[in-house]
Order: structure tokens, then sequence, then C-alpha cells
């Protein structure tokens, strides 16, 4: 029982800490933010902060680890399509659109970024692996080009995603959804 109690205090600091980081980011950019700032916000000791994170790169790391796992879990036995892909990602943006906006306004870009990447990138190579089996052979983009060809295609779908959010994500998920699937389809 004492296990579960402590878990659960563990856990909310965990939250505190992490939303009072968000809370701040919203009007500061990372590099002005301090870890007295932090504690202050979520109302917790430094001694505290550094139990559970350690530094702040940590509580951006925790965000971050958040945010993809999600992601990484709702793509786990989805249809493999471009269609699929590009509406579990944007729906996935949109449900978490503020906590990224916080995070490129803060100039934490490149922290979120690659680790999305790879996710899109893996699935990427999965869907283009599947449609170049199962064509002729003579296929002009060749098995050894996919890599290229996925890569380029999740970067777009965050381009596209962080235009999205910059422009206040008035498009519904399937009018987006569309529009990545025709990029897609021009990439390959």
């Amino acid at each position: 029982m004492r296990n579960a109690v402590t878990e659960s205090i563990r856990q909310q600091t965990d939250e505190q800490i992490i939303d009072a980081t968000l809370t701040l980011l919203q009007s500061q950019s990372y590099d002005q933010l301090a870890v007295t700032e932090i504690t202050r916000e979520a109302g917790v000791s430094r001694m505290a902060f550094y139990r559970h994170f350690g530094t702040k790169e940590a509580v951006i790391d925790a965000i971050v680890n958040q945010l993809t796992h999600e992601f990484r879990v709702e793509t786990e036995g989805m249809p493999l399509t471009s269609q699929a892909i590009a509406h579990s990602f944007l729906g996935f943006i949109k449900a978490n659109g503020m906590i990224i906006a916080v995070l490129l306004n803060a100039g934490l870009r490149e922290q979120f970024y690659p680790p999305l990447r790879d996710i899109l990138q893996t699935l990427y190579v999965e869907l283009f692996t599947q449609e170049f089996e199962s064509e002729d052979a003579n296929h002009v983009s060749g098995l050894q080009s996919i890599d290229y060809v996925a890569d380029f295609t999740a970067s777009g779908m965050l381009a596209l995603a962080i235009r999205w959010i910059a422009t206040g994500m008035r498009e519904s998920i399937d009018e987006m959804s569309l529009i990545a699937e025709q990029m897609t389809e021009a990439n390959h």
C-alpha cells in the first residue's frame, strides 16, 4: 500500500514540475528558464525538483518522451496506409498542439522533432517497402532508396504539422490528412 501511495505522490510531483515548466515556457525561452522559477511555479522544493528530474533538460526529455510514447502507442496495429499514417499523426498533432507550440516557441524544436521524425520514418519505410514488394521489380525508386524517401516524407509531414500549428490549425484533420496523403503520393 505504501508503495502505491509513494508512487502516486511521485507522479503528482512530476506532473506539477512538468506543468510548471510548460506554463513558464509560454512566456519565455528555454534558455531564460531557471530551475528556481520552475520550483516556485510548481510549489515544490529545489530538492524535490533535483530528486525527480535533476536538470531542466530532463524535464523537457520527460515531456518529449511522453509525447512520443503516446504517438508510438497510437500507431501500433494501425492500418499501414499513407492515409492512416497522416490521419493518426495529424490527430496526434491536433490533440497536442498546445504543448508542441510551447516547445516550438521556446526554441525546443530539436528536442521533439527527431523522435517524431524517427517514428514517422519507420512507418513510411514499412509502408513503402510493402508497396514496393507488391509492385513490379522494375519500380523506379528501387528498394535501396526507400529509406531516403521515407525520411524525406517524414520530415515533410513534420514541416506540414509545424506550419499547421503556426497558422492556427484552422483546417480539419481530414483536410490536412488529404494534403498529407497527396504530398506522400508525390514523394514516391
